[in-house]
């Protein structure tokens, strides 16, 4: 049986921002993704609003709460790091 040759892991802090997306980034693609279904014409047009209000769901969330905490971070002097 041949050895495996032994493969060095790299020490990665999970806390360190340039390993992750940026949150708000990922929202705002999401509902990118939704409005597209939203527009397509050979979905039902019941399933048409369903996106539509999950868009505006989720929009309205996005404006409340998490734009609020961008400003926060703005506020801070936070960078903030998108992928």
């Amino acid at each position: 049986m041949a050895k495996r040759p032994k493969i060095e892991a790299k020490r990665v802090s999970r806390h360190s921002p340039e390993h992750f997306l940026n949150r708000e980034l990922q929202a705002l693609e999401f509902n990118r993704r939704v409005l597209a279904q939203a527009e397509d014409k050979s979905v039902p047009i019941l399933e048409r609003l369903r996106f539509l209000c999950i868009v505006s769901s989720n929009l309205d969330e996005f404006f409340e709460i998490r734009l609020s905490g961008v400003k926060e971070q703005i506020k801070l002097g936070a960078t903030a790091t998108a992928a």
